[in-house]
């Protein structure tokens, strides 16, 4: 990891997300590990915890921000696993993340 320069904790925490987006879309939501995420973020694991919490937070905070972007792809990981906030998202959101699945 390089050597990270202080950011804003708001933005570190949308660098944080938008990396989890990315390695969600890769490797699955389901599938999801502080590690890849910080790999592909380039921040030690350790600052996830402290910006965003426990994993089940972390995921809250993921889907939330896939339904907030419309990340098609984690949206529709996360009805397929019945993720409850995947399931509240707008029915016109759920429609188009399964319809990118085929």
């Amino acid at each position: 990891m390089s050597k990270q320069h202080k950011m804003h904790p708001a933005d570190r925490i949308a660098q944080i997300l938008s990396a989890a987006l990315v390695v969600a879309s890769k490797v699955g939501y389901a599938r999801l590990t502080r590690e890849d995420i910080a790999k592909r973020a380039d921040v030690p694991a350790s600052l996830i915890s402290y910006h965003l919490g426990t994993m089940p937070a972390l995921r809250r905070k993921i889907m939330r921000e896939a339904i907030r972007t419309e990340c098609l792809p984690v949206v529709a990981q996360g009805l397929a696993i019945r993720d409850r906030f995947a399931l509240k998202a707008p029915a016109e959101l759920r429609a188009r993340a399964v319809a990118s699945l085929s």
